[in-house]
């Protein structure tokens, strides 16, 4: 089994990199069902309801109010309600996840920024995936 570290992470908004983000998940794909439990089961019975979520993701890191084309960037987006298709998270080098054909990411969250009395403020985004799941590329180390 080939594992993935994630030192060699970033998160970038079509040729540019969002400045001093240290983490980001996705939530992934959820499949919807819908019961078809009758009188007489004795256990639920579900099936596929063929409209499936494809997920949020999430990143968050130092909170750098100079990172005009990254951080700001996104947030313009959010307030905009614009959505994006060149939004990627990279594992390493050789490895990344974005929206897949068709689709698109809602920025619904943006320059959620915490300010610590002692440390450093960070920044945190959120967004919906929405038409398209998210698609791996590559499967570097």
């Amino acid at each position: 089994m080939s594992a993935i570290n994630g030192s060699g992470g970033k998160v970038m908004l079509g040729s540019v990199t969002v400045a001093e983000i240290k983490e980001w998940t996705l939530s992934g794909f959820t499949m919807g069902v819908l019961e078809t439990t009758s009188f007489t089961d004795t256990i639920k019975v579900f099936i596929a309801d063929e409209t499936g979520d494809p997920g949020t993701l999430s990143f968050s890191g130092n909170y750098d109010p100079a990172d005009s084309t990254g951080q700001l960037a996104l947030d313009a987006l959010c307030v905009a309600g614009t959505t994006s298709t060149d939004l990627y998270l990279y594992a390493n080098t050789s490895t990344f996840w974005r929206v897949g054909s068709g689709g698109n990411i809602i920025t619904t969250k943006a320059k959620a920024i915490t300010l610590p009395r002692s440390g450093l403020g960070t920044v945190s985004f959120e967004g919906q995936v929405s038409a398209a799941a998210m698609e791996q590329v590559g499967t570097g180390s």
